[in-house]
């Protein structure tokens, strides 16, 4: 195997790498998840692609209810126990047990009242330990997003 070029330039040897045949994406599934005063949302009753889901309520002027949300990072499925969600429309979200409004982190950019809800991941509001996702339903940044992630990203760019 010659290791120089007829003209002097080193041959670097190309490897041939194996591709992993099941080789898939890793997504993150939420375990731990609570409302701002610590109660925990996590519905074992409830589970959307192997599980347990995370439980809101969700409020707007005409109609009020309750839903289940996926755990999965990027999985947009979701179960309505009761009342009805309009695609598109904002709903404020609160904690199914105690009533109380989650946090919002900052504006989404789908609607201009949109907001990123926060939902912790510690018993303890950290905002650096939680997800966060758009309340209108059917939008783009729906997803549970690391908040930190989101919180980087607005300082870098000021939009999501």
């Amino acid at each position: 195997m010659e290791r120089f070029t007829k003209d002097g330039k080193f041959i670097i040897p190309q490897v041939k790498r194996k591709k992993s045949p099941n080789k898939k994406k890793s997504r993150h599934v939420v375990t731990e998840a609570y409302c701002p005063n610590g109660c925990s949302i996590i519905d074992k009753e409830h589970e959307i692609n192997g599980s347990p889901g995370l439980r809101v309520k969700f409020k707007r002027p005409d109609m009020e209810g309750e839903l289940v949300l996926s755990a999965v990072q990027m999985d947009f499925e979701k179960i309505v126990l009761s009342g009805e969600l309009k695609d598109g429309v904002k709903d404020e979200l609160y904690c199914p047990h105690c009533g109380v409004m989650f946090k919002k982190l900052v504006n989404c950019t789908c609607k201009s009242d949109a907001d990123m809800v926060v939902i912790g991941l510690t018993p303890e509001l950290d905002f650096n330990n939680a997800i966060s996702f758009c309340n209108v339903t059917g939008c783009t940044n729906g997803t549970t997003i690391k908040s930190g992630d989101i919180i980087r990203h607005m300082q870098l760019h000021g939009k999501l």
